[in-house]
């Protein structure tokens, strides 16, 4: 009889242990609402790749959302966006589709979400890739895509398959930015121009995190300073850089700013030229001064 009882009360404990666990697990997911919410419109993005539906995440688009890839100019509005996917997903069949949210970062009026991802062709070749996103929110507490950018982490041998001209057809509006942004990124800009490994680092925070074109992503400053290194290491003469701001939202803690480059160089026996977008968010360090703490760059093929 003993031994029954102790059997009996080893199950309840063990019903109890899972009950708070599962109870801990709802409140957890209760209490991150954002989370849920980019889960939900993650998967979305899986399904609507995989069966070449643009309706199936039409309505994370408004007429205010850019999207900015790899080697395409700036996309604006939903309509474009519509263009670019409806003419890409008609060109290749997805057979795999993963994502992964490594970071997200909430702010009053916006989410940054930053992740990767893994593409797999039904002709078997694989695209590993990066993606940072901005959300802004809705009344009804809702996500809409402010701004959508990826890029991948290694060149890609052909990209005229992922080019979407028609997409491209609205020119964007170059806009004014607060004199303090500008100043940060005039000196950002002259230090580019340098090719000073640390000078170009100082513009980041010490845990800033940068999406480079077809590379991996590269977190923290002396990451960023080995990078610039091997960048710089090759002979290039910038003979002119101009930069282009497209958008820019407010945050509580500095500015997250959409915008471009078109760059003139040199290097011995050749010329040429560059010209990308991107996307920024400058952060309010305690000194009051301003650095970039998430970016990601792509290039526009030429």
């Amino acid at each position: 009889m003993r031994k029954y009882v102790v059997i009996t009360l080893t199950l309840l404990l063990l019903l109890a242990c899972e009950d708070s666990k599962k109870k801990k697990q709802d409140e957890s997911e209760q209490s991150n609402p954002i989370k849920n919410l980019l889960i939900e419109y993650n998967q979305k993005i899986i399904n609507a790749t995989k069966t070449g539906s643009f309706e199936v995440i039409s309505d994370l688009y408004d007429q205010e959302s850019l999207l900015m890839t790899d080697y395409n100019p700036l996309i604006v509005n939903k309509d474009n966006i519509k263009t670019y996917y409806d003419t890409l997903f008609a060109r290749k069949d997805i057979k795999e589709y993963h994502r992964e949210t490594i970071e997200v970062l909430e702010f009053s009026n916006r989410i940054i979400e930053i992740g990767l991802f893994t593409k797999i062709f039904e002709d078997s070749e694989k695209l590993e890739g990066k993606y940072l996103n901005v959300w802004k929110k809705n009344e009804q507490g809702r996500l809409k895509l402010r701004a959508e950018s990826f890029g991948y982490l290694r060149p890609i041998d052909n990209p005229t398959i992922f080019l979407v001209p028609e997409a491209t057809i609205a020119t964007p509006k170059v806009i004014t930015i607060p004199r303090e942004l500008e100043a940060y990124m005039a000196l950002g800009k002259n230090n580019v121009i340098a090719r000073i490994p640390a000078k170009t680092a100082d513009s980041y925070t010490d845990d800033a995190m940068y999406l480079p074109f077809a590379d991996t992503i590269k977190t923290g400053k002396s990451v960023l300073i080995d990078h610039y290194k091997a960048y710089y290491h090759n002979p290039a003469k910038i003979d002119s850089l101009e930069l282009m701001t497209y958008a820019y939202d407010k945050l509580e803690n500095g500015y997250i700013k959409y915008g471009g480059f078109y760059v003139d160089w040199t290097v011995p026996g050749f010329s040429g030229s560059t010209a990308g977008n991107g996307i920024s968010y400058w952060r309010r360090e305690k000194d009051n001064s301003l650095r970039i703490h998430r970016q990601i760059g792509l290039h526009i093929h030429n």
